[in-house]
């Protein structure tokens, strides 16, 4: 048994994906992660990483990461413009902008400003991984 680099949890010696997080424990590089809570520090360190996506793999809120979208301006921008579902519009979600639109017409914009912002925050407080799980690879139109 050992650890997951992501979550921490206990999992198979031969796993190759976590069966808590989902994480994938080889990180598409042919190398497994840091250790779990040495992330940061590892890649932080790097001032001209090999890896161009070592600040993403650091948890960076604004670092693009391999699907192209940022995790920081998805939450700012559902923060501020989620009443109107920009938000999904920027993940290429369309359907889930659509019936935010939807909503924002049929509510005068109260319930998805709320929704929106309930969101922003919980974007904020998540990784970078979990939010591509999440709302990057999901085949769900309507990610929330």
């Amino acid at each position: 048994m050992k650890k997951c680099p992501y979550c921490a949890e206990e999992i198979q010696d031969d796993a190759i994906k976590c069966r808590y997080c989902g994480s994938s424990i080889d990180n598409g590089y042919g190398q497994t992660p840091p250790p779990y809570g040495d992330q940061q520090a590892h890649y932080a360190g790097q001032s001209s990483p090999s890896d161009p996506y070592a600040m993403w793999y650091a948890n960076d809120a604004f670092a693009s990461g391999p699907q192209g979208r940022s995790r920081g301006v998805t939450a700012l921008l559902a923060i501020l413009l989620g009443w109107l579902g920009i938000h999904y519009f920027y993940i290429g979600k369309t359907t889930g902008g659509i019936v935010f639109l939807l909503l924002t017409v049929i509510s005068c914009g109260s319930i998805p400003a709320l929704l929106g912002l309930i969101q922003g925050i919980m974007m904020l407080c998540m990784t970078n991984q979990e939010f591509e799980n999440r709302y990057l690879l999901t085949t769900s139109s309507f990610p929330f």
